[in-house]
């Protein structure tokens, strides 16, 4: 692969899949369940083993899938993983979870007799009726048996099957990551309808559970360390919900590595994505609609300068295309990753940001480059960039951007920017 360089600094156009020799981008319990541009753990593991040493805290501020947790556990290392969404602590603990299990632990009674209904005021929109009667009993199963008597880690690696189920009986497309209803899967709840959809939907259920059974033991198999693991996410406890913004909070410990990939510009609505997941584990629709107004298209830009000459460059020519929302967005952004990095870069040694050179109205915007020279200012010095071409993705491409109303193009590299403290 071609390297090249800049004045001091280091640039390789690597494939990551060679550059780190691992089973695969799903091995052990990655991909338990999907999610919006998942890290894949070639980065992480090239990372982790390049910038880390066994016993260092890592850090993943944005952690998603959580899997900085998964690669931490499997190469020794001690975590902190943060994100707004609920999602990330469920499938963070579900994935490396430490916990002996038994297929027979998956049990789920079908006709449980206290059902759960999630108080969604959308939720008629995504189930027919009999779907809808059906989830609930199971539903009030795991909340009211599975959630009270296994451990935390067990419960939620026993809903994996259950929301794979559930997305299934929707009206959503279950292979788009993204909360999207489609005629594709209209149709396929017509024919579940006309059959004995009761009969399919316990089997898929064991379907299910026996891979999440499977991968569990495939990620034992790998012999995960004993670590330490610190996962801050939003929550609701105690019937209220308590929001947990990782832009606007401070780190309580010093870190090694900040190793993570953070909500790409135009592609940041993860809460979107998991609405229908969210509702049936308990989140009510206005905890649905806090959530979302905390994400980067919505959340109001932190008043902080960004220290970095092609931000003011790159920002006349996004106000140069006439859109406000678009050069709103834009602001918000990198303020927003701005405000997060002065607070918390004196808790930080070496950082490792990986993302995409996202292209909107036809500008490509460097946001490696940008966060090199914010950075930069904070003390930091440009160790590599390692730019990778992105072989697939499970991304939902909607043509339109949600966020702001414009054509949404796809990134075709991403790269890996690798900062370190000057000493």
């Amino acid at each position: 692969m071609e390297a090249y360089s800049r004045g001091l600094s280091i640039y390789r156009e690597v494939l990551f899949r060679d550059l780190v020799r691992l089973p695969g981008t799903t091995y052990a319990t990655h991909g338990l369940y999907m999610y919006p541009a998942r890290f894949i753990p070639h980065v992480v593991r090239y990372s982790l083993e390049r910038y880390s040493e066994s016993g260092d805290w890592v850090f993943d501020p944005f952690a998603g899938y959580g899997s900085v947790g998964v690669e931490a556990t499997l190469t020794g290392r001690n975590a902190v993983l943060w994100d707004l969404n609920p999602m990330t602590r469920i499938l963070a603990m579900a994935s490396t979870c430490d916990r002996d299990a038994s297929l027979g632990d998956f049990h789920i009674d079908w006709s449980y007799g206290d059902p759960f209904k999630p108080v969604w005021e959308n939720i008629g929109y995504w189930h027919p009726r009999e779907f809808l009667e059906a989830l609930s009993r199971a539903w009030g199963y795991w909340h009211r048996v599975v959630r009270r008597s296994f451990p935390e880690c067990l419960a939620y690696l026993i809903a994996i099957p259950l929301l794979k189920v559930t997305r299934f009986l929707s009206y959503s497309d279950e292979e788009i990551a993204k909360l999207y209803r489609s005629r594709y899967a209209e149709d396929r709840v017509r024919e579940l309808l006309s059959t004995d959809w009761r009969s399919r939907m316990e089997k898929m259920y064991w379907e299910y559970a026996r891979e999440v059974y499977k991968k569990v033991r495939e990620y034992h198999m790998h012999r995960p360390k004993k670590v330490e693991m610190v996962i801050r996410t939003s929550w609701r406890d105690n019937g209220r919900l308590l929001i947990f913004d990782s832009l606007r909070e401070r780190l309580d410990r010093d870190v090694g590595l900040m190793i993570t990939s953070p909500p790409y510009l135009q592609a940041q609505e993860y809460i979107r994505s998991f609405k229908l997941e969210l509702a049936w584990l308990g989140y009510t629709g206005i905890d649905l609609r806090v959530l979302a107004s905390h994400e980067i298209p919505y959340n109001r830009a932190p008043d902080v300068e960004v220290s970095s000459r092609l931000y003011r460059e790159y920002r006349s020519r996004v106000a140069s295309t006439g859109h406000r929302k678009l050069l709103e967005l834009y602001d918000t952004y990198f303020k927003s990753l701005a405000h997060f990095l002065n607070t918390n870069s004196d808790r930080v040694e070496k950082i490792a940001v990986f993302v995409g050179p996202t292209k909107i109205r036809g500008v490509r915007i460097p946001i490696d480059e940008i966060l090199r020279e914010h950075m930069e200012s904070l003390g930091y010095q440009h160790v590599e960039t390692l730019i990778d071409r992105i072989v697939s993705r499970r991304l939902f491409n909607p043509g339109i951007n949600p966020a702001t109303g414009l054509p949404d193009e796809r990134t075709q590299t991403e790269h890996l920017l690798v900062m370190e403290k000057k000493n």
